[in-house]
């Protein structure tokens, strides 16, 4: 467990990955929308994320994330034509892959923990983004930029989980990665 993370916890929420950040407060009251943002909604799970589907902006499916009974320790995210994007392999320490982005490689690796433990740190085509708790959401931003911008972020209420990203971050090619931190931050398996 985190000790730093101790302080973060409200209202009794649970820690996000078993500590590793601090934990955001489930959203109990309707949020607001960013401006620019393109909605995905995570929804059809009952216990976990790891099996649901993954409704784009016009609330049909975009992806599926499957997570097959008879290979419980893998996890694939699909399109909507069936196509493999991204998978993680849980046992033995979470390995991920993402297509066309990143190599097969620990999640611990590109999702990894800052030394302050505050934020988990992500490279894309040579940037890195941040996800750190804010004002109740998990949000992603530009790590070295002068003026940081939330460019994403995840909002959990009880029955579903929502990944807001701007047209910036989509015209960026954030979506599949963010789609694969929000399965891992939202998830409750531990990746380090």
């Amino acid at each position: 467990m985190n000790p730093y993370g101790q302080q973060w916890q409200q209202g009794g929420a649970a820690p996000s990955i078993y500590g590793a950040l601090p934990s955001a407060q489930v959203a109990r009251a309707p949020h607001v929308a960013q401006a620019d943002s393109v909605t995905f909604i995570f929804t059809n799970f009952k216990t976990t994320i790891l099996n649901s589907a993954i409704l784009g902006p016009q609330h049909r499916t975009a992806y599926r994330v499957v997570t097959e009974p008879a290979q419980p320790a893998c996890t694939v995210i699909k399109d909507n034509e069936s196509k493999s994007v991204a998978m993680v392999q849980w046992q033995p320490g979470a390995t991920l892959e993402i297509r066309g982005v990143a190599s097969r490689q620990r999640a611990r690796e590109w999702l990894r923990l800052s030394s302050d433990q505050s934020r988990r740190i992500m490279e894309i085509h040579g940037v890195q983004y941040a996800w750190a708790p804010m004002d109740g959401f998990i949000c992603m931003y530009k790590l070295h930029s002068s003026a940081p911008r939330v460019l994403a972020r995840i909002i959990r209420i009880p029955s579903t989980v929502t990944l807001e990203m701007t047209q910036e971050a989509m015209q960026l090619g954030l979506l599949e990665p963010a789609l694969v931190a929000t399965v891992l931050l939202s998830c409750g398996h531990n990746i380090d």
